[in-house]
C-alpha cells in the first residue's frame, strides 16, 4: 500500500466529491453532513430514514398474538352490534372492518405487515363467529358469511398497510 491510499476518506454515496468518515447506521453506506437524517439510532442515509413499518421485517409472535388478541375483542364488541342491528349491514361490516384492522394496527405499534392484515382477517371470523356460536346461532348463515368476507377484508387492507 502506498502513502496515498492509506488516508483516502471514503466518498459520500450521493456526493461523489465529497469524502466522509460517517456512515448510515443502518446500511454502512458513506454519506456527508448534507445528506445525513439525524435518528433516535443514530445517523441514516435518506434512503434508510424514510422506509416504513412495512420494512421491518416479520414481525414478532408476541407481537402478532397482541395484535390478534385486541382485534378478536375488538371483533367480538363489535360483533354484538353487527347480530342486534339487521338493517345497514354493508356498511356496518365496512366499518367493523376498518375499526379491527385499525386495532391491530395499533396493537402493533402502528406497524402494517401483511401477516397483521391475515391477522386482522383472522380476528374477524373468530371473533364474530365465536360470538355467533356463543349466542346458539349459525356462523355459516349468509348473513354471517357476508360479514366475514367484507369485514375481514376491509380489516386486511387496513392492518396490512393496503389502506
Amino acid at each position: 500500500m502506498t502513502a496515498d491510499q492509506t488516508n483516502v476518506a471514503p466518498t459520500c454515496v450521493n456526493h461523489p466529491k465529497v469524502e466522509t468518515r460517517l456512515t448510515c447506521s443502518n446500511c454502512g453506506d458513506p454519506i456527508c453532513t448534507r445528506c445525513m437524517v439525524t435518528t433516535a439510532v443514530g445517523q441514516k442515509c435518506p434512503r434508510c430514514a424514510k422506509q416504513s413499518g412495512r420494512a421491518k421485517g416479520n414481525p414478532e409472535p408476541q407481537l402478532l398474538a397482541r395484535a390478534f388478541g385486541a382485534g378478536v375483542a375488538v371483533a367480538a364488541l363489535g360483533g354484538v352490534l353487527l347480530i342486534q342491528v339487521r338493517f345497514a349491514g354493508l356498511l356496518l361490516a365496512l366499518a367493523h372492518g376498518f375499526v379491527v384492522g385499525a386495532t391491530v394496527r395499533w396493537a402493533a405499534r402502528r406497524r402494517t405487515h401483511t401477516w397483521l392484515g391475515v391477522a386482522a382477517a383472522a380476528a374477524v371470523l373468530v371473533g364474530v363467529g365465536g360470538l355467533v356460536l356463543v349466542l346458539g346461532g349459525n356462523p355459516f348463515a349468509a348473513r354471517f358469511l357476508f360479514v366475514y368476507v367484507l369485514s375481514g377484508g376491509v380489516a386486511f387492507a387496513r392492518a396490512s398497510g393496503v389502506w
